[in-house]
């Protein structure tokens, strides 16, 4: 199978997705929303790009670009590995995010949700949240790990709700991280195009 192929058929199958039944900051994400994603993967109107030359933030191994609407992936990235699998669903959810078309909203809480949503994969693959190259976890990592472990549902039947104080919590952790800076203040959801 191709990229292309895997992407679609971990958001429409996987085990993550099946989990990825949460609200947070007033958006509800369900596992249905990822196979509306995985559809137009099928279809061509979301491209899956695997290329080193594609620019994407330092250290990133795979990114939803809005406005572009487009996965891109490093070329080693394989989807058998929970590590992308983990990547995949934070970014599948930055994708569902710009489906639900908010317009602009906060870069740190589209970004708490992404976190949100890796984590939530990590929990459902019995891991811990992603280490840095150096050693240690990330403070957003770190956050979201704990806010999913709270609102955590083991059946991935009901949907996990974030508590007004977690999201305030994550949102804060996240707003003051360099990788949250360098994107500007406000990020444009406006849609798939």
């Amino acid at each position: 199978m191709s990229l292309k192929d895997d992407v679609s058929d971990f958001l429409k199958h996987s085990r993550e997705v099946q989990h990825l039944n949460f609200e947070a900051f007033g958006y509800r994400f369900s596992p249905g929303q990822y196979v509306l994603i995985a559809e137009k993967i099928d279809s061509g109107e979301i491209p899956v790009r695997n290329s080193r030359a594609l620019p994407m933030s330092e250290g990133a191994g795979a990114s939803w670009k809005y406005g572009l609407n487009e996965f891109w992936f490093l070329p080693e990235c394989d989807l058998t590995k929970d590590y992308w699998r983990a990547l995949l669903a934070h970014e599948g959810t930055h994708s569902v995010h710009d489906m639900l078309n908010p317009g602009k909203i906060e870069t740190a809480i589209a970004e708490s949700i992404g976190y949100i949503a890796e984590a939530i994969a990590l929990h459902a693959q019995g891991n811990n949240p992603i280490g840095m190259k150096g050693g240690g976890v990330d403070p957003m990592r770190a956050e979201a790990m704990r806010v999913v472990q709270a609102m955590w549902d083991p059946t991935g039947l009901h949907q996990m709700l974030l508590s007004a104080a977690d999201a305030e919590s994550i949102r804060g952790i996240v707003a003051a991280h360099p990788h949250t800076l360098s994107q500007g203040a406000t990020i444009d959801l406006s849609g798939l195009h």
